[in-house]
């Protein structure tokens, strides 16, 4: 990733989310500055890239720069010190160079602060067997299964029980007595045959039946 000075300000927005604590030379971050400033040519400069992080840690990294006609190109690779804590984290290049022993810084650009993602994390200790948890996944799906049958057997019940108040037995053998009597009623009424007088001569009569002695011809 290229990103390019205006002046003394190196935007940051390009990879201001960039980073995941933990991360070590994971990404390349290369900064193009102006080769003179103020008539200074800083090629001759010592450039060091300083980070704060977010519980007030200070890290720095040298930056050689590749020198061309008009600007410096300065590559980051960044290391797991600037990413050791999430949260924000301060970004500041200085430009400084050494005349006499003593070290002068001739710029600082001004950058605005970045976030390092937090990393993940979960309980530290082992994970449950396999055939534990495949046998705890069977347990608890059968359990899940026997209170679904318990509820449906229950509503069922339930059911049963409402249609057998609704239904009025005492009623329906009223009327089971009914019909009965009205079957004898009728069972005891007496057959009625109507034949002539030969007719009648020729058979044995019947003690429940009615014979109606008819003319022949009738």
């Amino acid at each position: 990733m290229e990103i390019y000075a205006k002046g003394k300000t190196i935007p940051t927005y390009g990879f201001g989310n960039l980073f995941a604590q933990g991360e070590h030379f994971a990404d390349i971050i290369h900064i193009i500055v102006d080769r003179y400033y103020c008539g200074k040519d800083l090629s001759l400069c010592t450039f060091v890239l300083r980070g704060v992080t977010e519980e007030n840690w200070e890290i720095e990294q040298i930056l050689i720069p590749e020198v061309h006609e008009r600007t410096l190109k300065l590559s980051w690779k960044v290391s797991d010190s600037f990413t050791h804590n999430a949260g924000r984290l301060a970004l500041e290049l200085r430009a400084s160079e050494t005349i006499d022993a003593s070290n002068y810084t001739i710029i600082k650009y001004d950058m605005a602060p970045v976030t390092v993602r937090p990393t993940i994390s979960g309980q530290n200790g082992p994970l449950p067997e396999t055939a534990e948890q495949l046998i705890s996944e069977i347990n608890e799906a059968a359990s899940d299964g026997v209170s679904s049958i318990n509820d449906a057997a229950a509503a069922d019940l339930a059911l049963l029980q409402q249609k057998m108040y609704d239904f009025n037995l005492e009623e329906v053998e009223e009327r089971l007595d009914q019909m009965e009597e009205d079957t004898q009623t009728y069972l005891a009424r007496p057959e009625v045959v109507a034949l002539t007088r030969e007719q009648y001569d020729a058979i044995t009569p019947k003690h429940n039946s009615l014979y109606v002695i008819i003319r022949e011809g009738v």
